[in-house]
């Protein structure tokens, strides 16, 4: 019982403490005047470049990230026994089908599945577009991933515009590849 106590003391203790350090600045008397130097801001849409990595498709035939520059690209990391990714695929497929003349998607294994399990997944889905098997040089492209799927989202100059952690859409690609479609008319 009086440890109990004890602790409540100190943990009342250590809270008012924190409340008296961290409280609301007081308001400022309307009477006073305070001269403000003007700050300009100078806002830049600075984004990551993709750094050029190479990587194998499924037949085996090398490839350089810097192939597909000059295209929008997708890539996604996923796991056949990932129930999210199952879900994303209809819509990364449908959003690739009705663009690929400027966009790619390249589905970056990263459950280390056997190649005729990958197969058997891209039949069972009717994926079109490259499925990469897990290798070392894609599962550090873009740094740890810490959770799938990931997707990035990569603009056609080679710079990462958007980072998905969980499930991607059809709208969350079309507003990033197409954000006119966004746009209303005023």
């Amino acid at each position: 019982m009086k440890k109990q106590q004890l602790l409540s003391a100190l943990a009342l203790t250590l809270f008012s403490s924190i409340s008296a350090d961290t409280a609301l600045p007081k308001a400022k008397s309307t009477t006073q005047t305070t001269k403000q130097t003007p700050v300009t801001v100078e806002k830049k849409n600075t984004y990551d470049q993709v750094s050029d990595f190479s990587f194998y498709d499924m037949q085996g035939v090398t490839h350089k990230f810097s192939d597909y520059k000059g295209k929008w690209i997708l890539v996604n990391y996923w796991a056949t026994y990932c129930p999210p990714c199952r879900a994303e695929v209809p819509d990364i497929q449908e959003f690739y089908e009705k663009n690929k003349a400027k966009f790619v998607v390249l589905g970056m294994d990263a459950g280390g599945t056997d190649d005729a399990s990958i197969r058997d997944f891209k039949k069972e889905f009717g994926i079109t577009y490259p499925i990469i098997p897990a290798q070392e040089s894609t599962l550090l492209a873009f740094g740890v991933v810490m959770a799938i799927p990931t997707s990035y989202i990569i603009n056609p100059q080679g710079e990462i515009i958007d980072k998905y952690v969980g499930l991607i859409t059809y709208d969350d690609l079309d507003f990033n590849v197409n954000p006119q479609n966004f746009v209303k008319d005023k």
